[in-house]
């Protein structure tokens, strides 16, 4: 019998963890990219007390491609708006289930915005590729996260509308407004 001990354990980052076994954070399925855009739509539809809209959660989701889609909701990434994130980045604890899809991603770009200013920063799996840049406010407050899935994880054609109901019994008192898009590139 081998002997248990601290050696053989392996801490992993929470990155590292997500791309190695997508299928905890997602399910196994053969559908894994749209169960990422699912809980991504689930995520911003439930954000956490610290960082709710002061209203209703307002989402917008939009399939871009085969393994890209954005998610645009009207929360900050944070309580406060800095950037104390995953790797010093803008997207924040606050945002787990978001940052696992980052995870799974080859490249995401944030932008956030509140009382007039707003930042975008992009990142590469779940680090930033450099300092969060300025960026003209929209008006109110709000967060958009646009992923690209690594290919290496997903099947293209997987990326589908969520068929879930993204509202479990008695989650929430409103249960805010929910809007899909598809602009999806299509080649002849």
């Amino acid at each position: 019998m081998s002997e248990y001990t601290a050696a053989g354990i392996t801490v992993l980052e929470f990155d590292e963890s997500v791309r190695r076994r997508p299928g905890m954070y997602f399910g196994v399925d053969p559908h894994l990219a749209t169960n990422v855009l699912t809980a991504v739509v689930i995520a911003s539809l439930h954000p956490g007390p610290k960082v709710a809209p002061t209203g209703p959660p307002d989402v917008t989701a939009e399939i871009l491609d085969d393994l890209a889609f954005s998610i645009t909701d009207n929360w900050s990434t944070g309580p406060d708006g800095s950037t104390a994130g995953y790797h010093g980045s803008l997207l924040t604890s606050y945002r787990w289930v978001h940052a696992a899809a980052a995870a799974v991603s080859t490249h995401t770009t944030i932008e956030t915005w509140h009382a007039g200013h707003a930042l975008r920063q992009n990142l590469a799996g779940l680090r930033p590729t450099g300092p969060p840049h300025d960026l003209d406010a929209p008006r109110g407050t709000g967060t958009r996260l646009t992923y690209h899935l690594d290919p290496s994880h997903f099947t293209p054609s997987t990326l589908d509308i969520p068929t879930l109901d993204l509202h479990a019994e008695g989650c929430c008192d409103v249960p805010g407004q929910f809007r899909l898009r598809g602009s999806r590139t299509t080649t002849s």
